[in-house]
């Protein structure tokens, strides 16, 4: 992956992954299971062991993303904030410049907005049936796994079979997000939404995770200059981190709240915040 503008141009998609995923808390009340906070881990970490010991798996994967990731798309006007609804209505539009441009940044840049909107989709749901403390957890393990199986060789094999990789039927290639070279993976656009989904409430977190997940996606590039990959899951960790640290009284009340009664602690919103664009937040 070379560090230039294709790169950057995917930093920024990333980044905007945290920044347009819906708060969850606007969905009906479901009761939630912690044990759903190891998806990041599993989606993440055991899909490139399934894929690396299981070549026929990076077929279907391919095929099952040319299919699903446009269904997914249009339902992303229920899941992006209000200013990215009109991105979510022109999915069909998109899927039609990915599958029919010539090849060049733009079929790519469309096949990498509907690749986003079907991310955000399953951030949200993802944070709508996972407690945020568990998935927390299980964002910052699934970071740490990813940097141990970049370390150890195990991604790569996969990134490159997944690039490698054609669609049936001359669909457009949508298992991973490519700009003119540069490449990142379908994981990586999921831990952002999961971040995303996890300080949706706040806006001075979902700010700081923004900001935290474009500025070490830069830095974490100049890595480049010595390793052929890096793990890019590793920014929106830090914007998790950066959010943290921005709400450290609200981090502080969930570890408090969960030693001592085993409850769901949950970050509260700005009271002058509109954290949907919809409506503004109410105090709890």
């Amino acid at each position: 992956m070379p560090y230039g503008w294709p790169f950057l141009m995917l930093v920024l998609l990333q980044a905007a992954i945290v920044a347009v995923v819906r708060d969850p808390g606007a969905l009906p009340r479901i009761r939630r299971h912690a044990l759903l906070g190891l998806l990041p881990l599993a989606l993440i970490g055991g899909m490139v062991v399934v894929l690396g010991v299981w070549p026929r798996g990076v077929e279907l994967a391919t095929a099952l993303a040319a299919l699903a990731v446009p269904v997914l798309a249009l339902a992303a006007g229920w899941h992006v904030r209000r200013w990215a609804v009109p991105l979510a209505f022109a999915a069909p539009l998109l899927w039609l410049a990915a599958w029919r441009l010539a090849p060049g940044p733009w079929p790519d840049l469309a096949g990498d907005l509907l690749i986003v909107l079907a991310a955000v989709v399953l951030g949200r749901l993802t944070g709508w049936v996972s407690p945020r403390g568990a998935l927390v957890i299980g964002v910052l393990v699934a970071t740490g796994v990813d940097i141990w199986q970049v370390a150890q060789i195990q991604v790569q094999p996969v990134a490159q079979a997944l690039g490698a990789a054609v669609p049936p039927g001359g669909l457009p290639s949508l298992q991973e997000l490519r700009m003119q070279g540069a490449t990142m993976g379908w994981g990586d656009a999921y831990i952002a939404a999961l971040v995303g989904a996890i300080v949706a409430a706040s806006r001075r977190a979902t700010i700081a995770a923004v900001a935290g997940c474009a500025v070490g996606g830069i830095l974490l590039g100049l890595l480049f200059a010595w390793v052929q990959f890096v793990p890019a899951t590793v920014p929106p960790a830090l914007g998790l981190i950066a959010a943290g640290a921005v709400e450290h009284r609200a981090v502080r009340r969930w570890v408090r709240t969960a030693i001592d009664s085993h409850g769901r602690p949950r970050m509260q919103p700005d009271k002058e915040a509109r954290p949907d664009g919809d409506h503004p937040a109410q105090p709890r």
